[in-house]
């Protein structure tokens, strides 16, 4: 049985397809001719057991003529919760994905407002399961629709949005299974299996964190609560604080299923879709069709984890200046000493949050910290050969659990605010011979995600889709932008700060030099040059060639993802 809203949607749409001039787009959208009858989606919603669900956006409640009291309350006290967004159809972490340049559905706004759709899709199956999914990509396929595929929302790209769209959410695909000894389908019988975890489409890092804790094993993941653990992340090559320890998360996946663009089940490893498991891994989500689990890598108990918050405040934006120089200079020693972190700096003040993995630190000792200290010495020793720079402050914690630092420290970050970023991989030539450069580009601020270098730099570059760049000398992934934007800002500024993340991202890229690549899931959503900074030309035109194959009509197309422009 459809819903009223549904029935509503269905009814208005041959109205909307009369005011357009009929032209037959291989991407059908909700009110033009092409858009199937109420009686086909009646059809469809039978075939998936009555999940087809109308989607509004998240500040809906708040005006009419939806409006209701209940649920206006609970948005606005929940609009920067990344779980409760996460659990909303037509929530997006960053809310500029769900209105767009000139959209009109605020949360703080009169109930007597408008609110539009914006970008967000009009109608989704809200999957229950592997059938749902692939009768509805094969539903997508027949009435040749704008198809997009959300789990969280967490993109900064703005990947799973489409106005007009039908969107295949896989959220409730729950489920984390954990194997002392993995075989991939049609592995040889010489294969050794190996510990593993599956982790099925809809579930979140905080949850598969715990699991893993649980049954004594760690996994390599985001650093992010709500992220999904099985899809834009991994697909897109997921960095990670283990990455210098474990390598980056494709590095660590031994098999896929999926449902393809021709609506099929398909498994792939290193035996089976060998070359769309070479495309899974750094290709990029949302261009392959829907992801339903992904098998990990899992590894030993970490039960000696150092972890470390320093903190610099200058005195002055030139000293801000040159300690971020010295900073930046050394921080390719502290990489190879086994730190991986995640760096902010605002104004005159400069954070660093590390995390050593695989301590050297006597375990029993929890106040012993001084070949930590040794460690970051060019950082904690400024101020003293620097009288009057600034002040320094750091704080040691030993874990005994991988868990334990997680849950304890890590939070997720700009939920619910209007962000646009943009970036490059920092190289170690870089730190090491331009961090003046470096530093004097960060004078706006930005953050840094250390997490490159070590068993990163070890795989060979085209054993998977992702940037060789990563292999080739990345020590870290760097985010600029212009910082968040107020909901009464208007297009002119949000256009501005737009265009000048791409021109800080160009520069910061020339600072890099010849080859600088970004990573896909934290790339300016207007790149330029978005073929060779998200994947090398070698790898693009590889994949280009496995997208024409598996997915001829391009049915899954989204900003900036391989074959896009088509």
């Amino acid at each position: 049985m459809l819903s009223t809203r549904v029935l509503r949607l269905l009814q208005i749409a041959p109205i909307l397809a009369s005011q357009v001039i009929y032209a037959l787009p291989y991407h059908c959208r909700y009110g033009e001719p092409c858009w199937p009858a109420a009686s086909i989606w009646q059809q469809f919603n039978a075939s998936i057991d009555g999940q087809l669900v109308a989607v509004l956006p998240p500040a809906a409640p708040c005006h009419a003529p939806n409006y209701n009291d209940a649920a206006c309350s609970t948005a606005r006290s929940n609009w920067v919760n990344s779980f409760w967004r996460a659990d909303q159809l037509g929530a997006y972490e960053t809310p500029y994905w769900e209105r767009g340049l000139n959209g009109t559905c605020f949360i703080g706004t009169p109930v007597d407002q408008p609110c539009d759709q914006g970008l967000v899709p009009v109608l989704a199956a809200s999957a229950n399961n592997a059938d749902h999914v692939q009768k509805s990509v094969q539903f997508a396929k027949r009435h040749r629709l704008s198809v997009v595929v959300k789990n969280t929302g967490h993109d900064y790209l703005g990947r799973s949005t489409g106005a007009g769209s039908f969107m295949i959410w896989t959220h409730k695909l729950k489920g984390i299974e954990f194997s002392d000894a993995f075989t991939p389908s049609n592995a040889p019988r010489r294969y050794s299996a190996k510990p593993a975890v599956t982790v099925h489409a809809g579930e979140q890092w905080i949850d598969v964190y715990k699991a893993a804790h649980d049954k004594g094993v760690v996994v390599v993941g985001g650093a992010a609560r709500s992220v999904g653990a099985a899809g834009g992340w991994a697909l897109g090559g997921g960095h990670s604080p283990l990455g210098h320890k474990y390598g980056m998360g494709v590095d660590n996946i031994v098999q896929i299923t999926l449902v393809t663009p021709d609506g099929k089940y398909r498994i792939a490893n290193e035996y089976a879709n060998k070359e769309l498991f070479w495309g899974l891994r750094g290709g990029g989500g949302s261009a392959w069709g829907v992801i339903l689990t992904v098998t990990y890598k899992t590894h030993p108990a970490l039960n000696n984890v150092l972890a470390g918050l320093f903190l610099f405040n200058a005195s002055t934006t030139e000293h801000a200046f040159n300690f971020t120089t010295t900073a930046f200079a050394a921080l390719p020693s502290v990489v190879d000493k086994g730190f991986s972190g995640y760096l902010f700096l605002f104004g005159t003040s400069f954070g660093f949050a590390v995390l050593q993995p695989d301590s050297k630190a006597d375990p029993n000792n929890t106040r012993d910290f001084t070949l930590a200290n040794n460690d970051l010495a060019p950082l904690l020793n400024y101020s003293t050969t620097h009288p009057g720079s600034g002040e320094v402050a750091i704080l040691w914690t030993k874990h005994t659990s991988y868990w334990d630092w997680f849950n304890n420290t890590i939070g997720d970050v700009s939920i619910g605010e209007n962000t646009w970023i943009g970036g490059r991989l920092v190289t170690r030539d870089a730190f090491i011979n331009r961090p003046d450069q470096l530093a004097d580009l960060f004078r706006l601020g930005g953050s840094i995600n250390v997490v490159a270098g070590g068993a990163v730099s070890k795989v060979d570059p085209d054993s998977v889709a992702l940037n060789p760049a990563w292999r080739n000398g990345a020590l870290a992934s760097a985010n600029v932008g212009y910082g968040a934007w107020p909901d009464s800002a208007n297009a002119t500024e949000i256009l501005w700060r737009q265009q000048q993340t791409t021109a800080l991202s160009e520069r910061l890229g020339d600072i890099i030099g010849p080859g600088a690549g970004a990573y896909f899931n934290e790339a300016d959503p207007n790149e330029p040059n978005w073929k060779e900074v998200f994947w090398g030309k070698s790898h693009y035109s590889r994949l280009l060639r496995l997208k024409r194959s598996i997915d001829p009509p391009n049915l899954f197309t989204c900003n900036r993802c391989v074959g896009s422009d088509l």
